[in-house]
């Protein structure tokens, strides 16, 4: 099966759960819905403009509660839909799996009929796009820039949800407390570390209402939320459960006095930024970063034996600021005055040097030149900044 036919079918097994209770779902049906009907009109007047943005997909998923009830929970899918296309008459977008690649999609949205129609596209043979789904499409507004969409299957009546990512439902530390559901789960996040009634779980790092955890083994897994401001609620979902149980979700309330990790690692202490080193000083062995801080990212990097290829540290000075750059494998890591800026995967093929910025999830792709000593090497983005960084020995 071809990659881009894999992701599609993915992604319609992550949007729909099969159900008998409808069949065709008729508009005067989804208009006899409260649900749906207090909404057409003021999705009529501004679901078009509302629509373009980056969500989290909500569905039911079964409760870790109580398993023979399902409550709505985020899967591991982000909708991104883009500024609309006057050619394509259509909404260029991106099924964001996590672990997976990105996978293209075309959306529309009809506001014609008694209910507004929002129709999903991917790709088929040729040039030619098949429609993968068919829903009601209503947005809820609650005020500002809070709002939500309400999506029922035209042919199932399976209602999901769309979310939008910003700070109206994901305020600033949205996910830095401790949480408690009424199975007796307990989970704590603070200042990067995980804990769990008071055992250290590991490290995280939060991307859009993805906590991507990392033990202290290497293991790595990854939590989906969806976070309610008004109440102070946070919904999470989990890939797997005690006693076999696989996706599950649980409602996680704040509580007071919950037990402190018992021991907790020990944040390295960061050198203290200097200059650019152009000179080499006298040369020192490598030093391999094993300890992580609390946001992920290796021990600020000592000096590094020098290397002809990216493999090691680098440091540049930009408008007075130190930037020190490590790149591991297919894995980079920036510091900004020798605090932690931003980290990530990356692929070098040539002078092409491409990846994704683990922090924010976005993709990027940069041209890369080095010196042929392998001192130095430039960095150039899309926008033609270039920054020289030097190689410090």
């Amino acid at each position: 099966m071809k990659t881009k036919k894999f992701l599609a079918a993915f992604v319609i097994v992550l949007m729909f759960t099969v159900s008998c209770a409808y069949a065709n779902v008729t508009e005067q049906q989804a208009l006899s819905d409260q649900r749906i009907a207090p909404y057409v009109e003021v999705t009529k007047q501004q679901g078009a403009s509302l629509l373009p943005g980056r969500y989290a997909h909500v569905k039911e998923i079964m409760s870790r509660v109580n398993t023979a009830e399902k409550i709505n929970a985020a899967s591991s899918l982000i909708i991104e839909v883009g500024q609309f296309d006057s050619e394509s008459n259509a909404y260029p977008s991106n099924f964001d799996i996590y672990g997976e690649n990105l996978a293209p999609c075309y959306i529309t949205f009809d506001a014609s009929g008694a209910v507004p129609i929002m129709r999903t596209y991917v790709a088929g043979e040729g040039d030619e796009y098949e429609m993968v789904a068919e829903d009601f499409a209503v947005v809820m507004p609650e005020g500002g820039n809070k709002y939500a969409w309400l999506l029922g299957s035209t042919e199932t009546g399976e209602v999901r949800y769309m979310f939008p990512l910003n700070d109206a439902w994901f305020p600033d530390d949205w996910y830095e407390e401790d949480w408690q559901c009424a199975d007796g789960s307990q989970i704590s996040l603070d200042d990067g570390v995980i804990s769990s009634n008071g055992q250290a779980l590991g490290t995280y790092v939060i991307s859009d209402n993805r906590i991507a955890i990392k033990d202290a083994a290497g293991n790595r897994d990854v939590i989906y939320c969806i976070y309610n401001p008004d109440n102070e609620t946070l919904v999470m979902t989990f890939t797997s459960g005690p006693n076999g149980m696989g996706e599950n979700a649980g409602v996680f309330t704040e509580m007071e006095d919950a037990p402190k990790p018992q021991t907790p690692p020990t944040p390295p202490t960061p050198q203290k930024p200097k200059g650019p080193v152009f000179k080499a000083p006298k040369p020192k062995q490598p030093t391999a970063p094993s300890k992580t801080d609390s946001q992920g990212f290796p021990k600020f990097p000592g000096p590094a034996a020098p290397q002809a290829s990216l493999e090691g540290v680098w440091q540049a000075m930009l408008n007075g600021q130190q930037l020190v750059m490590q790149f591991q494998g297919n894995n980079y890591y920036l510091w900004l005055n020798g605090q932690p800026a931003e980290m990530g995967t990356f692929q070098r093929n040539g002078n092409v040097l491409s990846g994704v910025i683990s922090n924010t999830g976005k993709p990027f792709r940069n041209t890369v030149n080095v010196d042929p000593s392998g001192s130095s090497f430039t960095l150039t983005d899309s926008n033609g900044v270039g920054i020289t960084y030097y190689k410090v020995q």
